[in-house]
């Protein structure tokens, strides 16, 4: 089993502060996988139900969502 934040790419290679766990364990193997299982079920993919009522809030307060000209120093 291979576990920890390391993502697989050139920069957790060689940049970032990852962390790479490797066990042989099939019984740990196991247990790891059942939670993950038990996870993934319960996962509620995309954006979830409690950000998705804050954006709602959030373009309440902000009026009709039209959206305006930027600012610039040409203006």
């Amino acid at each position: 089993m291979i576990t920890g934040s390391f993502n697989w790419s050139p920069s957790a290679a060689h940049t970032n502060d990852e962390t790479l766990l490797v066990i042989h364990s099939p019984q740990l193997a196991k247990h790891f996988t059942r939670e993950m299982d038990r996870l993934w079920r319960g996962a509620e993919l995309g954006v979830n139900s409690r950000i998705r009522k804050k954006l709602e809030r959030q373009r309440a307060k902000c009026g009709s969502g039209e959206q305006r000209p930027a600012i610039t120093s040409d203006s």
